[in-house]
């Protein structure tokens, strides 16, 4: 089949973990912020952004689809939803079923991954250059041409993917986990953000071939996505093959956001759901004012002054690109242990929100914030990873580039103000686990509901 075709190119490697991003978002790094290469980029007419990244030598190439819309556009009662229908992708499209591209990927020595969060989907297409027109024209199939779109996709094809997808969800169920949906589901109620990506064992089951269907044709749209491929290639070999391979891709109008608003807490909620065992879960948090990119540099460090405050609890702060991000401070500990170290947090947070940072300390901060920003030589992954990063969230490569930069001229005062914003909010606590008689001990911090299993 390969020596039948137009050849040309790949990569691989990993970039970012990260923080994720609202509106204009802000990425906690994981990277090397060395400037990216120089970006060609084309639009179909469908307004299919294609962007192009020439690598000689790099001997690989990759190619990227990222599609914006991930797990908050999970339809009511069935999370899981946007992470099963990017695995149905593996069933195939364009004439090539489920074998054909597995044998596919196997003859062009190439790698499919895929991934899902609450703003993207992310397809990976990974192999040596020499067969980037071939993988190319197969991610086009696969995207443009998605066997499990039609009406009559077969149960004997979709089941499968729904049955792992329903595994995975069932592996995630641990207790740390049943803590995390305490608190996301009483943060946010009927708001999308209340359950994880991975959706719940009954939550994946209920999800229909024509749920993936209807989700495909509402979101997976050309003026929702992006192309990139990054590698040993060049704009004028692969333009036309691209083209081809995407042109295709039906038009029509990205599904809008219309969420119902989460449970903020006005001031304190302190909830308790007791259980059995000898751990106690602790989550503390709330939502994240809204934060503007000229504010990223500034989210970086106070999230590093904050991060080295609250220890031994860790410290999740994610801005997504919709509002209504949430931050949460974990802990597990006995029962014993939770009202003093709730205490010793409480005083932790009041002092941080009262008074601005150290001198010190904020230097501290811009060189933790700093530190995870260098790294070696940016491979064609981890480019087509930023590309699509900055896709997403609409950030600008040149600010990207600049980051390291306005990181040392992050003043306490700005990291203060930040705090300000954050930690006057009301606060949402619960708490897994434990006997009830820990509503007592509780209760010094305020009204304690009980919540039962």
């Amino acid at each position: 089949m390969l020596s039948k075709r137009i050849l040309l190119d790949h990569c691989v490697s990993k970039m970012l973990a990260g923080w994720l991003v609202a509106a204009l978002a802000l990425v906690a790094p994981a990277a090397s912020a060395q400037a990216l290469p120089p970006v060609q980029r084309d639009t179909l007419l469908t307004g299919l952004p294609i962007l192009i990244v020439e690598r000689p030598g790099s001997t690989s190439v990759t190619i990227a689809v990222v599609i914006r819309v991930g797990s908050a556009f999970d339809r009511a009662g069935k999370a899981g939803l946007a992470r099963l229908t990017a695995q149905c992708l593996r069933s195939g499209g364009g004439g090539y079923d489920g074998e054909r591209v597995r044998i596919e990927l196997e003859e062009a020595e190439a790698q499919l991954d895929i991934d899902v969060d609450w703003d993207r989907t992310l397809i990976l297409l990974t192999g040596p250059a020499r067969n980037a027109a071939v993988l190319i024209d197969l991610l086009g199939r696969l995207i443009t041409l998605a066997d499990f779109a039609k009406r009559d996709f077969p149960d004997e094809r979709f089941n499968p993917h729904r049955e792992t997808a329903i595994a995975a969800a069932r592996a995630a169920q641990t207790e740390e986990a049943a803590a995390d949906a305490l608190f996301q589901e009483t943060l946010y109620g009927a708001h999308p953000y209340h359950h994880t990506t991975l959706g719940t064992p009954e939550s994946v089951a209920a999800i229909t071939r024509a749920d993936v269907a209807d989700f495909y044709r509402r979101h997976w749209l050309p003026d929702n996505a992006a192309v990139i491929i990054a590698g040993d290639i060049t704009f004028a070999q692969i333009r036309g093959v691209t083209r081809r391979a995407f042109g295709g891709w039906g038009k029509s109008k990205p599904a809008p956001a219309t969420f119902l608003p989460p449970n903020a807490p006005e001031r304190l909620r302190l909830t308790l759901q007791p259980g059995p065992g000898e751990r106690v879960y602790v989550r503390i948090g709330g939502l994240l004012p809204e934060a503007a990119s000229e504010h990223r540099a500034a989210w970086l460090v106070f999230t590093e002054v904050l991060r080295q405050r609250a220890r031994p609890w860790t410290l999740e702060l994610a801005h997504r690109r919709l509002p209504n991000s949430p931050w949460i401070l974990r802990a597990t500990l006995a029962p014993e242990a939770v009202a003093p170290a709730m205490e010793t947090l409480w005083q932790a947070l009041d002092q941080l929100r009262d008074a601005p940072p150290s001198e010190e300390e904020t230097r501290a901060a811009q060189a933790a914030a700093s530190a995870a920003y260098r790294g070696g030589t940016l491979n064609n992954r981890d480019i087509a990873q930023r590309l699509a990063q900055i896709e997403t969230y609409g950030l600008s490569p040149v600010a990207e580039a600049d980051l390291p930069a306005r990181l040392s001229a992050v003043t306490p005062a700005a990291c203060h103000e930040l705090a300000r914003q954050m930690l006057g909010r009301g606060r949402l606590v619960t708490i897994y686990g434990g006997a009830p008689a820990l509503q007592t001990t509780l209760a010094r911090f305020g009204t304690v509901e009980i919540i039962q299993p």
